[in-house]
């Protein structure tokens, strides 16, 4: 499951892109946040596919770069890790 700070991560991460769009001096940093929001979502496409550990590494991993907004999705790419961890531990 998705947790509420990784969509507010994505969200926000996305607004920070969209902002260096409208300055052209800073436009390449766009482009920097933009492969992060798209990291961001290869790791939401993981955690909806059952790759759960692996989508919340790439989550929190890209997340940790734009610190300290990032550490909001990262936080819950981490609870998601937990709970995995703990649903394993219980079912071995």
């Amino acid at each position: 499951m998705i947790k509420p700070q990784m969509i507010v991560a994505v969200i926000i991460h996305s607004l920070i892109a969209l902002s260096f769009l409208g300055d052209p001096h800073y436009s390449f940093l766009s482009y920097f946040v933009g492969a992060i929001v798209l990291c961001n979502i290869i790791g939401i496409m993981l955690i909806s596919t059952n790759k759960k550990i692996l989508g919340a590494k790439i989550f929190m991993i890209s997340s940790a770069i734009l610190v300290p907004v990032g550490l909001i999705g990262a936080i819950g790419a981490r609870k998601i890790i937990d709970e995995e961890k703990k649903k394993n531990f219980y079912n071995d």
